[in-house]
């Protein structure tokens, strides 16, 4: 009886690390949790976020959130979007113009970009990876008007 036990135990212990953490498939580094260092606007520091530096970013699957923390209040904001890989996974395309079932509209509240990242709302917005490794990411956008954002991340979890 013990030897069936420890046989259940062993083949329940494999099945959990085989579940399915990465939902429908490995992205590769993105995957996880980024912390937002610095964002820089045609190479000088955006001393706005430099105070604030409470962005994370999370990828997992086509689906991905900004989350602003506030370490005061305890609060925070979290909004959605999806995303994928383009040219050659050069590039993210990152969506915000998705709806839901409550008559939210694309580029409200939810599904429109954290204002400090400087991102248009209610389209679909490509920024370069300039960095992708498992412990560090650098994004890249340029505005329309020709700004130029950099964004410097480092692995969170």
């Amino acid at each position: 009886m013990k030897t069936l036990s420890r046989i259940i135990l062993i083949i329940t212990a494999l099945i959990s690390l085989n579940a399915c953490t990465h939902n429908n498939g490995d992205i590769g580094h993105l995957f996880g949790t980024w912390r937002l260092n610095t964002i820089t606007i045609n190479g000088e520091v955006d001393s706005v976020y430099a105070k604030a530096d409470n962005v994370l970013w999370k990828f997992q699957s086509s689906v991905m959130s900004m989350i602003r923390a506030d370490d005061v209040t305890h609060n925070r904001v979290e909004i959605w979007a999806s995303w994928e890989y383009t040219d050659n996974e050069t590039r993210i395309a990152l969506n915000f113009t998705h709806t839901d079932d409550n008559n939210t509209t694309p580029g409200a509240s939810k599904y429109s970009p954290l204002p400090e990242m400087h991102l248009p709302k209610a389209c679909i917005v490509h920024v370069d990876i300039i960095t992708l490794s498992h412990r560090e990411m650098v994004l890249r956008y340029t505005a329309k008007d020709g700004t130029e954002y950099m964004y410097r991340f480092s692995r969170w979890a």
